[in-house]
């Protein structure tokens, strides 16, 4: 395991707006910024774990990563990974034309949304970005699994980029 584990998440919006009106152009500018620095630990702001890769799943099937049984994930360096926690979770449906739905199908799911049984579907060429800075995160002890499922249309298979970051 890497005991040098640092960076950032960030997203930042920046939208114009604009609109004649008579003779002028009104403008309206909208900057939004958030941003997590990450260190190495345990405390808030702080992760030890990294894992990240693209995960392909075929038309109408589905892939199940567990996050804290020993053996189930590795990082880069080949480690077998067991998280206690998840800090940040980052998903790209990288498929044109078919909808990735996460979470809301298996028992022990991890516990990001309200319900075991709540789907969030990213649609195609979408995200779902999500990050839980505090010292604890959300514990994956026993709702350790992050269901992913391809929804059966559109391409015959789609590829899912992964990133998840937490405690072990």
């Amino acid at each position: 395991m890497s005991t040098a584990l640092t960076g950032s998440s960030n997203i930042t919006i920046s939208l114009q707006n604009k609109k004649a009106i008579d003779l002028s152009t009104v403008l309206e500018s909208l900057s939004v910024n958030y941003g997590v620095t990450w260190s190495y630990g345990a405390g808030a702001n702080a992760a030890n774990i990294l894992y990240h890769d693209t995960v392909t799943i075929t038309d109408g099937s589905n892939a199940t990563l567990n996050l804290k049984d020993s053996g189930s994930l590795e990082d880069a360096f080949g480690l077998a990974l067991t998280l206690t926690a998840i800090k940040l979770l980052y998903l790209k449906n990288t498929s044109s034309d078919a909808t990735l739905k996460v979470f809301g199908g298996v028992s022990l799911d991890l516990l990001i949304v309200p319900a075991t049984s709540d789907i969030v579907d990213v649609h195609p060429g979408g995200c779902f970005f999500w990050v839980c800075p505090t010292a604890a995160g959300v514990d994956v002890t026993t709702n350790k699994n992050l269901y992913l499922v391809h929804d059966g249309t559109g391409s015959s298979s789609m590829d899912v980029d992964v990133v998840i970051l937490g405690l072990d």
